[in-house]
């Protein structure tokens, strides 16, 4: 015959291994999911280059790469050109390369948040992150 007093706290035991398991799948989980950058979700029709100053939000732009500035470069299609700040992902950017630029316009240019080249290939650009302390900590005396 088996025991009860001895089988009962082998179950509680392998429950409450169980639930910590769980609760530890679940922590990972999210996570993994604060750590990931940010998806934005941009128009399918790319945006005409003259038609930004009338834009808010996420826009699309298709061009040609016409010059470069460092961490800048001019994206030129047919209606025009315009700044694109790229931040810390152009330092790589060719002058005739063509692009597809996602972002928003803010300030008279196309701050990028996503470049796509020729071949498809995305890779997440922009401003670098804040320095250890945040933005805003107090100078050093």
């Amino acid at each position: 015959m088996t025991d009860w007093k001895n089988t009962l706290p082998r179950n509680r035991l392998a429950v409450a291994a169980a639930a910590l398991l769980a609760l530890g799948a679940a922590g990972g989980a999210g996570a993994v999911q604060l750590t990931r950058p940010t998806v934005e979700m941009a128009p399918t029709v790319p945006t005409a280059v003259a038609r930004l100053a009338q834009t808010s939000g996420i826009v699309t732009v298709k061009g040609r790469v016409a010059e470069t500035y460092g961490d800048r470069f001019v994206l030129q299609d047919g209606s025009g050109r315009t700044l694109v700040d790229a931040g810390r992902g152009a330092a790589d950017v060719q002058s005739g390369a063509a692009l597809t630029v996602q972002g928003r316009y803010l300030d008279g240019q196309l701050h990028a948040s996503y470049l796509v080249d020729g071949q498809g290939n995305v890779r997440a650009v922009g401003a670098p992150p804040p320095p250890p302390g945040g933005p805003h900590r107090p100078a050093s005396v």
